[in-house]
């Protein structure tokens, strides 16, 4: 499975990738990285309808476990994806390293 450094998703073009946060609405809501789209891990099975194909698709959860069960299920399902290592959190501390 190929996956992505949580630091580079600020390089990604949301035009021409998707970047799916399977953490919970609540969640999503209180920190959401801006034009990622929510389907919270419990809901996946029938969210799955929604991700478009002609596109990769970045999974992205709290920490990275979870966001690599997705993704596995994805790629079994024809689609180029990649899991967030380190998930959320990894990004919130890349933000902040750049700050400094």
């Amino acid at each position: 499975m190929k996956s992505i450094n949580a630091a580079d998703l600020s390089a990604l073009d949301m035009e021409k990738a998707l970047l799916l946060d399977i953490r919970s609405r609540e969640e999503f809501e209180n920190n959401g990285i801006k034009d990622s789209v929510n389907v919270p891990f419990d809901e996946i099975s029938t969210g799955l309808s929604k991700l478009p194909k002609d596109k990769p698709v970045y999974v992205l959860c709290r920490t990275g476990d979870l966001s690599e069960e997705v993704a596995e299920i994805l790629e079994d399902r024809g689609y180029d994806v990649y899991n967030v290592e380190g998930g959320h959190a990894a990004y919130i501390v890349s933000l902040a390293s750049a700050k400094l």
